[in-house]
């Protein structure tokens, strides 16, 4: 870029120098047509109008005109090239930005989803807490219905004995032998209630343990669940730091090319004036030239009219001084852009 810069600076200055020989090449060119209008000694004098060297200040009109053109043209297509660079970065900076937003929202979203995720756990983790307290619970009551019945059991087993006993007896009492029945009874209603209650426990314990198990296997789940949503979130924060670095980056592109772009302008801006100020003092210097032809040909014209003279008289009059040639026109400054 600092090469293309300063092959632009000295393209400008070639056209400010070229502008500057153009003027002094007239002028040298109007003293020299000057000096070709002469008279001779024997009164003859020499039309050096049509010699005039029209093809010369064409010429440099003509090669100045086209360098500045270039110059204008070239720093017109670096400007669009420029632009196109920068859509081309502004349309990639957008799908950049995009791509960003989208990372976000998903961060944004997997965050909000492992925090349900990490709730649940939680609340899993209590219930699985609270069927623990649960089975506990049951366990001692199944153990102590166990030993109650047990216990029953045992006592049932003794009446039912001591009935026996008494039935052998042939002295037993009816009525010792009916309270004994009906405590034996008792008993047994007990027995077969408390093996009701058991079977309940037992069941109420089998299904908070499969409660448990239940939720532990969810548990585990939502671990697993946990764990995989904690290395998304990674790899989206990965994906975020390198689109906010990619960002970065051509916000930092962006900001040169406009700076370059900028620059450009001006060399442009620049190269259009010095173009200007060209075609202006050409337009002059050929308007000088035009009239410097005219004043040479109404001095041709005075010699002719002088040469007519002396052969009608015998003494001859003096020849006309030369026009004095137009000075050099100052030379334009027109400073580079940076």
């Amino acid at each position: 870029m600092t090469r293309e810069n300063t092959n632009k600076h000295y393209s400008l200055r070639k056209l400010k120098k070229g502008t500057a020989s153009v003027a002094v090449a007239l002028s040298v060119l109007g003293a020299g047509l000057a000096s070709q209008t002469e008279v001779k000694a024997n009164g003859e004098a020499r039309d050096v109008t049509a010699e005039l060297p029209a093809v010369m200040w064409k010429t440099k009109y003509t090669n100045e005109l086209k360098k500045s053109t270039e110059l204008e043209e070239a720093y017109k297509a670096q400007e669009e090239t420029l632009l196109g660079i920068l859509r081309d970065h502004s349309n990639l900076f957008k799908e950049k930005q995009k791509e960003l937003n989208d990372i976000s929202s998903q961060l944004e979203f997997k965050n909000a989803q492992i925090a349900k995720l990490v709730n649940d756990n939680d609340g899993l983790k209590e219930a699985i807490e609270g069927y623990v307290d649960t089975i506990q619970q049951a366990s001692r009551e199944v153990s102590a219905k166990q030993e109650e019945l047990a216990a029953a059991q045992l006592q049932l087993e003794a009446k039912n004995a001591e009935i026996e006993n008494l039935k052998r007896q042939d002295n037993m009492k009816a009525e010792e032998i009916a309270k004994l029945e009906s405590e034996a009874k008792i008993l047994e209603n007990l027995i077969g209630s408390g093996k009701r209650e058991l079977g309940d426990l037992e069941a109420k314990l089998a299904d908070a343990n499969a409660q448990k198990a239940k939720l532990e296997s969810e548990a585990v789940i939502l671990e697993n669940l946990i764990g995989s949503g904690k290395r998304e979130i990674a790899d989206l924060q990965a994906k975020l730091d390198a689109a906010n670095a990619d960002n970065a980056k051509l916000t930092e592109e962006k900001q040169i090319l406009e700076a370059s772009r900028k620059r450009t302008n001006r060399d442009l801006e620049a190269a259009r004036n010095a173009k200007k100020e060209v075609e202006a003092e050409l337009a002059k210097l050929k308007a000088e030239a035009e009239a410097l032809k005219e004043q040479l040909a109404k001095q041709a014209q005075e010699i002719e009219k002088l040469k007519d003279s002396k052969e009608t008289s015998p003494k001859a009059p003096e020849a006309p001084k030369a026009p004095e040639a137009p000075k050099a026109p100052e030379k334009p400054e027109v400073a580079p852009k940076d």
